[in-house]
């Protein structure tokens, strides 16, 4: 295997092959000769060893032609331990001195001046750049006055006590009025039946009431029914007509499952005058669990009667 040598100098590296060192002991170093044929130009390689001092005949492989070789000139030969040393002179080029301490310190302390100059250059920059941005910019607007929210969203600020006071006793006045006669209130405007309702003083617009109601699942010839009873009655002081009722079948969660809508046995009623209903619907819901009744029209989807 040949021998490699490996030489650095810097981040370089230089590889030299000797493949001279590889050859066994005693063994002597041949030298060829090329020769030439003179009649057909073919080449040969010859040791010079073979030639000899005085020369010799050769006779050409191709053509069979003799010719007379002389014998090289003999130069002086080196030893091999001479050739492979000038060879690696010749080949390592002359490495650099190591600069002594003093030179090192003294690149050193230059590399930091510098470096501080430059970070001195950029600090001016960038407070000179700071003071353009300041003086460029344009003042901030005064801020707006706060609004005294307070007086504003009351009312009786302005007003003279006696007038404020007016003012409170008649809104107590009207507030009492509208509990006492909520009646006629919702009568009037309806919408303030959802109000009532909310605050828990609902209110009776139509003055009938719902009484004694039951409900059973009557099995007969004719099939499977349902089967609501109940009373109607005027609970104001005249006379009253009395509306459609709505039937109401809900599940257990409250889901309405079916409804029908029937009129009333009577369309009138007088005050404190009771009515009685029957109401009867075939093939009711098998999951139905209770019943609603309510005054109204509703569009009828199923057969029911009153009696």
């Amino acid at each position: 295997m040949p021998l490699t040598l490996l030489l650095a100098r810097g981040g370089e590296r230089i590889r030299l092959r000797t493949d001279i060192l590889r050859m066994p002991r005693g063994a002597t170093v041949f030298q060829a000769m090329l020769i030439v044929c003179p009649n057909c130009a073919s080449r040969y390689e010859i040791a010079e060893a073979k030639i000899g001092a005085g020369g010799r005949k050769v006779r050409c492989a191709s053509c069979q032609t003799t010719w007379q070789i002389e014998a090289p000139q003999v130069a002086e030969q080196r030893p091999t331990n001479d050739i492979l040393q000038s060879d690696l002179d010749a080949a390592v080029p002359d490495l650099p001195t190591a600069p002594s301490p003093e030179q090192t310190a003294a690149e050193l302390e230059e590399e930091l001046r510098r470096a501080a100059e430059i970070d001195a250059d950029i600090s001016a920059i960038a407070a000179e750049r700071t003071e353009l941005s300041q003086s460029d910019a344009a003042p901030l607007p005064p801020s707006p006055r706060k609004r005294n929210w307070t007086t504003v969203r009351n009312p009786f600020a302005r007003l003279p006590p006696a007038a404020a006071t007016i003012l409170v006793v008649a809104g107590v006045a009207i507030l009492g009025l509208g509990f006492w006669q909520r009646e006629r209130v919702v009568w009037a405007m309806p919408q303030f039946a959802d109000l009532y309702a909310k605050i828990g003083l609902p209110v009776n617009v139509r003055g009938l009431a719902f009484s004694a109601v039951e409900s059973e699942l009557v099995q007969d010839p004719q099939g499977r029914f349902l089967v609501v009873t109940g009373d109607v009655t005027n609970i104001t002081r005249g006379s009253a007509k009395v509306p459609p009722i709505t039937v109401t079948v809900q599940a257990e969660d409250g889901k309405v499952l079916y409804s029908w809508t029937t009129e009333p046995p009577r369309a009138s009623l007088e005050s404190a005058e009771l009515m009685h209903f029957r109401a009867r619907l075939a093939s009711p819901p098998e999951n139905g669990r209770s019943v609603q009744l309510r005054f109204g029209a509703n569009n009828p989807n199923g057969i029911a009667a009153l009696y």
